[in-house]
This record gives C-alpha cells, structure tokens and sequence, in this order.
C-alpha cells in the first residue's frame, strides 16, 4: 500500500520521496533525495470537506495538508491520503501543552460557531439511546455487586463492595444532569454549535516556530463543544495543573447552564462506560478503584454532590 501512495505522491505532488519509515498503521515519514521530510498519512475522503471548511473559515491553528496539483487537500486513490510538511515536536512539559490544547480548542471552537436549535426529533432520540445504555449498565453493575456480596469476601469483592456507592453517587447526579438536557431540549433552545476536534489528546497538538497547530482532526465533526471540553478533562485530569480552572474558565463566556450540565454528564458517562465487568479478580477490582477514584475527584472537583452543596 505504501509504496503505491509513495509513488502516487510524485504524481500529484511536485515531490520526489526516496525513502520512508512507518510511523503508525496509516502514517508514515517520507524523506526526498533534497533531505527535506514530509509526513504522510491514508485518511478517508471525507476529511477533504473538513479541511476545506477550516481553510475557508480562516481558521489558522490547524496543520493543513499541501494542496496536490489539482487543489485538493486530498488526493484521491485507492487509498486516499494526503501530505503535511513534517514537523518534529519537541519535548514539552504535558502541563504546558494540555493549557496549549485548551487554548487553541477554544480559539476553534470561538471562531466556527453558529446558533442552532437543540431539535427534539434528533437530540432526544440521542439522550434516548443513551438512557438505555446507562440503566443496562447501571442495572449489570447492581448485579454484579450483588452477586460479590453473597460470596465470601477475599482481595478482589473488598475494592468493588467498598468503592461501588461512587458509582452510585454518578447514577444520581446523571439522572438530575440528564432531566436538565432534556428540558432543554424540549424547550428548542438555540445553543452554539461548534467545529469540534472530537479526539483532542496531547500527541494531537504541535508546536514549530511559536506557533500551536491542531492535527488529526479526521473524528472532527460539527456538534456541541462541550464534548471537546469533556474530553479534554479526562485528558488532562492526572497532570499537575488546575483544570478546574481551565474548564470553569471556557464556561464562563456561555450564559446558558446548558453547556456546563452537559459536560458534566459526559464526563461521567465516558467513566461509566469504562467501567469493565468480567468476574470477581483482579482485573475487576482494579477498574472498580481506578473509576470510583476519578468519579469521586471529578464530582469533587466540581461540587456536584448535595452534600457539598449544603
């Protein structure tokens, strides 16, 4: 595959790539005869319309692939890919890049606004689905808890029995959270809608020549930019910097409680659904502590409890 693209890239590029080295699965770095080194990478077709959404929009802080000779960001093949020069990331402190991140989400979110809408049809079907999932996965974990309580109690059914209430406390503050969405909804308020990077992890931020440049944006997509933020919490929630700050900061500019509820409810959902259940060991057991332990942070973090509202 590879050395078709290879050769496909001196069709439609004015390039000439000698040698190249895998990167990933789909990305590789090809080196021309000149020394210059360009990156390269098999994508879907469809990444064509969002890159030339983001360059029509004159939105700056994406890395954006070299136009081949027919003007495409994309160039079309058996396997579709596309080319970027290639820019060795130097070392950077994750908690300067993860500020770095935030700040260059926001600048591509603010800059690919609009208003829309919240449609019962679409959005409560969405909320609907995932209603569903959460009483299946809330009622196979009460279940399960059950089933250790009846066994006698060893190093794996301790963690489990002792950290489920966590989990329990997430099912209630979910079930307020989602009653929010849901009104909203129903009421067709009009809340902005935003490019969203859609998978925003540190290794997917650049930085040559004072300059940030987001990449692989082929999960992008147009939706509510609280799922950018949500993601990126659960991205930056084990280094050393105040991300409470950072997320309460992107909020403040909404005078709708919406986008906060929301991103609320979705960071809890991605734990939940991280949740593994296999049998009483210590695969289990572990899981237990690790999602008890960023479920009970995060509800602290952000005062969700009654409790701590009192």
């Amino acid at each position: 595959m590879i050395r078709k693209v290879i050769k496909e890239s001196q069709d439609f590029y004015d390039l000439n790539i000698e040698s190249y080295k895998p990167i990933s699965s789909k990305a590789y770095k090809g080196k021309c005869e000149n020394g210059n080194e360009y990156f390269i990478k098999t994508t879907e077709l469809y990444t064509q319309e969002k890159f030339k959404f983001l360059y029509n929009q004159g939105i700056n802080n994406i890395l954006y692939p070299i136009k081949n000779r027919m003007g495409d960001f994309i160039t079309r093949s058996d396997d579709n890919f596309y080319v970027t020069p290639f820019i060795n990331d130097f070392y950077m402190v994750d908690e300067i890049k993860a500020v770095n991140l935030s700040n260059e989400l926001n600048h591509l979110h603010t800059h690919t606004f609009f208003k829309r809408q919240l449609t019962p049809l679409s959005s409560r079907r969405k909320m609907d689905d995932i209603f569903e999932y959460l009483q299946y996965k809330f009622s196979l974990l009460e279940v399960f808890v059950r089933s250790i309580e009846v066994r006698e109690f060893d190093e794996f059914s301790i963690p489990i029995l002792k950290n489920y209430h966590y989990i329990l406390d997430a099912k209630k503050i979910m079930a307020k959270l989602q009653r929010k969405i849901i009104s909203a909804i129903k009421e067709k308020r009009s809340v902005n809608y935003s490019f969203i990077h859609n998978n925003p992890k540190l290794d997917h931020l650049l930085t040559a020549n004072g300059s940030q440049y987001l990449i692989s944006i082929e999960k992008a997509k147009i939706g509510v930019p609280s799922l950018d933020m949500a993601k990126f919490y659960i991205e930056s929630e084990d280094l050393n910097i105040d991300v409470h700050a950072i997320v309460m900061n992107y909020f403040s500019k909404f005078d709708d409680e919406f986008y906060y509820d929301y991103f609320c409810f979705l960071v809890l959902l991605y734990y939940i659904k991280g949740i593994i259940i296999i049998d009483k060991d210590y695969v289990s057991s572990q899981n237990f502590i690790y999602a008890s332990d960023v479920i009970k942070k995060f509800i602290e973090t952000f005062n969700l409890s009654d409790e701590n509202k009192t």
